[in-house]
């Protein structure tokens, strides 16, 4: 048996090509992690203080409203890679973040609603990271 493996070659000589594809597929996975995040976040009651004149004082905001975005951000060494990372960024709450890298959990928070978000939205995105990198190799060798 003769392996050709000049496709293999190929992707590996041009992978931004396949990452952007991929880059989708990972934020629309940490998009719906967090969006399901909301549900679970903790909110207290909002308490309103008064300055001296009667006029509301200006108060941080709520740790749901602190909900975040970040990446992509590429490895294009060996290990080719790319990662998208939701999370809140809150004072009181620290570094709150969990993140989609191929699929792989970066960060366990202690916090248990951005865990069972990323929980339900994992079937989603390996679903979709699948469908990304099927297309992203019939685009590049077609069908002879």
């Amino acid at each position: 048996m003769k392996l050709d493996l000049s496709p293999l070659l190929k992707l590996r000589q041009q992978p931004q090509r396949v990452l952007s594809k991929l880059e989708k597929s990972c934020y629309a996975t940490v998009r719906h992690a967090l969006d399901l995040s909301q549900f679970d976040v903790p909110r207290g009651d909002r308490h309103v203080e008064y300055d001296e004149h009667g006029n509301e004082k200006p108060s941080e905001r709520p740790l749901a409203d602190t909900g975040f975005l970040d990446g992509p951000e590429y490895r294009m060494d060996r290990r080719l890679s790319v990662t998208w990372v939701a999370g809140y960024a809150h004072h009181a709450a620290g570094a709150i973040h969990e993140g989609v890298h191929w699929d792989r959990d970066i960060v366990n928070p202690e916090p248990h609603f951005l865990r069972k978000a990323f929980r339900r939205s994992r079937s989603i995105g390996r679903k979709s990271v699948k469908a990304a990198i099927e297309q992203a190799l019939k685009e590049m060798f077609p069908p002879k």
